[in-house]
C-alpha cells in the first residue's frame, strides 16, 4: 500500500486535488495505482462500481479487459493516465441504459427479478414483491453468491419500520435503520423506494444517490411487470395447450399406432391439424384425424372444439358418417365459421389376424392403403366439409388391412408441402404414394419417421402449413 503512495507521488498525482475533483463530478471516478488497486473513487462510485473499494484491489471480475464489466450493465469507460495508473468512468445514464436493455431482453418474471437484484446500484439488494395468498416474496444474494426467494407473511414487513409505507406508497423512499424479522441476509442501513404495485427495491451499502434508486427502479418495475404479464401469458397457453395437442397413442389390440404432428406455428406447438385414437371396451377403437381451416391459435381452439365434439359424440354413436352427420350439426349449432375437413373411423380386429376399418370423411384427402406387396391403394371414401352447411353429404366404406398392411392418414399439409428451393412446386400425392411404397415391410413407427424424413427434406427449412399423419397398422 505504501509503495502505491509512493508510486503516486512520484508520478506526479496529487491524489488529494484529484478527490477535490472527481467528487463533483456527475459521473462515477475510480482511479488504480498500477499495482490494480483502487487509490481514489468518488462517492456516485460506490454506487455505480460498487466492488471498488478504496485501498483494495479491483476484484479481477469487476471489469472486463477494456474496462467492461462481466454482467454488461456496469460498464466503464477507461483512460490511460500514465506510468500504469487508470481512470475508470462511468454516468448515471450509461448504467441506466445498459441495465435496461439487459432487462427488456428477458421474458421469465423468475430471471427478470434475480437479474434486477443483479444490476441494482448497491453492494447488497432485495426485491420485495407481493407473492400468492397475500404473502410476500424476499429476492436477495445468499452467502453463496446465487439469488433466492423466501416468502413470509405480509405481517414481517412491518417488522422494519418505514417498509410497509413504501411498499404502499405513501412515501417515495425511505431510510430502513431497523431491518425486523425480514429475510434480508443483509445488515446496517438499507434505502427502500417503490418498485412494482405493493414492491419495493430496497439497497444496502454505499453512498446513496435516492434519485438514481427511484430511476433504476422505474426501469426494473417496467421490466418485471412486462415479463409477469408475459409469465401469465405463457403459463395460460401452457394450459391451454395441454388440451390441445394430440394426446398419446393408446395400446389397440391387434393395431400399431404411429404420429407426427408438426404445427405451422412451432413455438406454439399447436394447429388446426389433430389426430384421436379412442379404444373402447369391446377391443375396438375410434379413430380420427383432422384439419381445421387456418393455423395458429384461432384454429388450435377450433380443433379442440371439433375434438371435444367427437368425443362427448362417440358415447351416443359409433358410425362413421352418422357421426360426422351430427358432429356438423353440433358445429353449426355452436356457430362455426370454420370449416373442418376429417376422416373418422372405427376399427376392430379380424379373428383370423388383421384388422376391419369402416370410415367416413367430410372434404378431406382420401387415405392410403399400403398392401403388403408394396401396392399403394386410395380408399374411396367422400363427402362435404364439415360444420358451416347445413345440408351435407357423408359415405362410408370398409376396408380389410391383412396382418402388417397400414392405413395411412395425413392432412394437406404433406401433399401441399412447398419445395426449399422452388416455392412453386408442391410435395404432390404422386411423391406420398412413392414413398409410402418405399414402407413396404416396415413398423408404424417407421412408416411415420420415413414420411416425415421425405417431406421434410423437401421442404428444408422453409415454412409449411399445420402436417400431421396417422398411420394405423395391422399387427403382423
Amino acid at each position: 500500500m505504501a509503495q502505491g503512495y509512493r508510486q503516486g507521488a512520484d508520478t506526479g498525482l496529487d491524489l488529494d486535488a484529484w478527490r477535490r475533483v472527481v467528487d463533483g463530478f456527475h459521473e462515477a471516478v475510480v482511479v488504480l495505482d498500477p499495482e490494480g488497486v483502487v487509490r481514489l473513487a468518488n462517492p456516485l462510485a460506490s454506487v455505480l462500481f460498487p466492488q471498488a473499494r478504496t485501498g483494495s484491489a479491483l476484484p479481477d471480475d469487476a471489469f472486463g479487459p477494456s474496462g467492461d464489466g462481466v454482467d454488461g450493465a456496469r460498464r466503464g469507460r477507461r483512460q490511460e493516465l500514465g506510468d500504469g495508473w487508470v481512470a475508470l468512468y462511468r454516468s448515471a445514464d450509461d448504467f441506466l441504459d445498459d441495465a435496461t436493455r439487459r432487462l427488456s431482453s428477458l421474458t421469465e418474471r423468475a430471471a427478470t427479478v434475480r437479474a434486477v437484484v443483479e444490476l441494482a446500484p448497491a453492494e447488497h439488494t432485495v426485491v420485495v414483491l407481493p407473492g400468492l395468498r397475500g404473502r410476500l416474496e424476499w429476492w436477495r444474494r445468499t452467502p453463496a453468491g446465487d439469488v433466492a426467494v423466501a416468502r413470509t407473511t405480509r405481517q414481517v414487513a412491518g417488522t422494519a419500520p418505514g417498509l410497509t409505507a413504501v411498499l404502499e406508497r405513501l412515501v417515495d423512499h425511505a431510510e430502513l435503520t431497523e431491518l425486523g424479522e425480514g429475510p434480508w441476509n443483509a445488515s446496517g442501513v438499507g434505502v427502500a423506494v417503490p418498485l412494482t404495485e405493493g414492491g419495493a427495491l430496497i439497497c444496502f451499502g454505499g453512498t446513496w444517490h435516492v434519485e438514481l434508486l427511484k430511476r433504476f427502479a422505474a426501469r426494473a418495475a417496467a421490466a418485471v411487470e412486462a415479463s409477469t404479464l408475459f409469465s401469465d401469458q405463457q403459463r395460460t397457453v401452457e394450459v391451454l395447450r395441454a388440451d390441445l395437442l394430440p394426446t398419446p397413442l393408446p395400446d389397440v389390440l391387434g393395431a400399431r399406432l404411429a404420429g407426427v404432428f408438426e404445427p405451422a406455428h412451432r413455438r406454439a406447438l399447436v394447429g388446426g391439424d389433430f389426430y384421436d385414437v379412442h379404444p373402447r371396451e369391446d377391443g375396438s377403437a375410434a379413430f380420427v384425424l383432422g384439419d381445421v381451416a387456418g393455423n395458429g391459435l384461432e384454429a388450435a381452439v377450433h380443433s379442440g372444439r371439433v375434438r371435444q365434439s367427437l368425443h362427448t359424440l362417440l358415447v351416443v354413436e359409433q358410425r362413421p358418417a352418422q357421426l360426422l352427420y351430427l358432429l356438423n350439426a353440433a358445429l353449426r349449432a355452436a356457430g362455426s365459421r370454420l370449416f373442418t375437413t376429417l376422416v373418422v373411423g372405427t376399427m376392430m380386429p379380424v379373428q383370423a389376424g388383421g384388422l376391419r376399418l369402416t370410415l367416413a370423411a367430410g372434404g378431406h384427402p382420401a387415405p392410403l392403403v399400403l398392401r403388403a406387396d408394396g401396392r399403394v391403394d386410395e380408399v374411396p371414401v367422400h363427402g362435404g366439409i364439415v360444420g358451416v352447411l347445413p345440408e351435407v353429404r357423408f359415405n362410408q366404406t370398409t376396408v380389410v388391412l391383412a396382418p402388417g398392411e397400414t392405413l395411412l392418414l395425413y392432412s394437406d399439409g404433406l401433399t401441399e408441402a412447398r419445395k426449399y428451393d422452388d416455392r412453386q412446386e408442391l410435395f404432390g400425392d404422386a411423391r406420398l404414394k412413392a414413398a409410402l411404397a418405399d414402407c413396404a415391410g416396415l413398423s408404424a413407427d417407421a412408416v411415420s419417421d420415413h414420411l416425415r424424413r421425405v417431406v421434410f427434406d423437401w421442404l428444408g427449412e422453409a415454412e409449411h402449413d399445420d402436417l400431421t399423419l396417422l398411420v394405423l397398422q395391422a399387427a403382423p
